[in-house]
C-alpha cells in the first residue's frame, strides 16, 4: 500500500514516527520558550506593582513613635543654638572652651534624650489627632508643651550644678509653646488614622526644630 502521492508506504513506520517526533519536539520547544516568556512578563509586571505599591507599603509611625522623635530634635537643635549664643560665640580665648563645650554638649545630650522619652508620653497622650477639634488639639498641645519644657529643659539644665534646672525649665518653654502646636497641627493634616508615614513624618520632625533654632540664631 501506498500513500496518494505515490512516494512512500503507510507500511514504513519509521519515517513516519520520524516526523511525528521532530514535529513534537519541536512544539514542546516552542511551548517552553512561550511559558519563559510569559513568566518572564509576570515577573516584570510583579517588579513594577511593587515599586508603585512601594510608598504605601511603606512603614508608618504612631503617634508616640512620631512625637518621640520630634522630642528627640527639638531636645537638640534648639537648645544647641541656646548654648551657642549663651556661651560659646561669645567666649574668649580658645583655651577656655574646652569646659564650656564640654557642659553644653553633656547639656544638650540630656535635653535630646529626655526629650525623646517625654515626647512619646506625650504622642500617647494626644493620640489619634482625628479625637481633637483643631482648636482642642492645639489647647491640649500647649499643655502638655509645659509638661514637656519643664521635664526637658530642668533635666538638661540640671546638668549645670543643679540650679540650673530653673533656667533650662525658662528658657525651655518658649520654645515649646511654638513648636508643639505647630507639629500638632501639621502632623494632623499628613497624618492617617492616627498614623503617619515616614517621609512625611521627617520633613516636619527636623524642620519644626530646625526653623525654631534658626530663629534663635537670628535674634539680635
Amino acid at each position: 500500500m501506498y500513500d496518494t502521492c505515490g512516494t512512500r508506504s503507510v507500511c514504513d513506520y519509521a519515517a513516519l514516527d520520524y516526523d511525528v517526533n521532530a514535529r513534537v519536539n519541536w512544539l514542546k520547544g516552542e511551548l517552553a520558550r512561550a511559558d519563559e516568556t510569559a513568566l518572564k512578563a509576570a515577573r516584570g509586571d510583579d517588579e513594577a506593582r511593587c515599586i508603585a505599591l512601594a510608598p504605601a507599603l511603606a512603614p508608618a509611625l504612631t503617634p508616640a513613635e512620631a512625637y518621640k522623635w520630634f522630642g528627640a530634635f527639638l531636645g537638640l537643635f534648639p537648645p544647641a543654638a541656646i548654648f551657642w549664643r549663651a556661651f560659646l560665640s561669645s567666649s574668649g580665648a580658645e583655651d577656655k572652651l574646652l569646659f564650656p563645650v564640654l557642659l553644653c554638649v553633656g547639656m544638650n545630650a540630656v535635653c535630646c534624650v529626655v526629650g525623646r522619652k517625654v515626647g512619646a508620653g506625650v504622642g500617647r497622650l494626644l493620640g489619634d489627632p482625628r479625637d481633637h477639634s483643631r482648636a482642642g488639639l492645639v489647647m491640649k498641645s500647649m499643655l502638655l508643651a509645659v509638661a514637656w519644657a519643664v521635664a526637658t529643659g530642668g533635666a538638661g539644665g540640671a546638668v549645670f550644678f543643679g540650679f540650673g534646672a530653673i533656667f533650662g525649665a525658662v528658657f525651655a518653654l518658649p520654645v515649646a509653646l511654638v513648636a508643639f502646636p505647630a507639629f500638632a497641627v501639621l502632623h494632623r493634616l499628613h497624618a492617617r488614622g492616627g498614623m503617619i508615614e515616614g517621609r512625611s513624618l521627617w520633613p516636619l520632625a527636623f524642620g519644626v526644630p530646625g526653623v525654631a533654632a534658626a530663629l534663635i540664631l537670628s535674634l539680635k
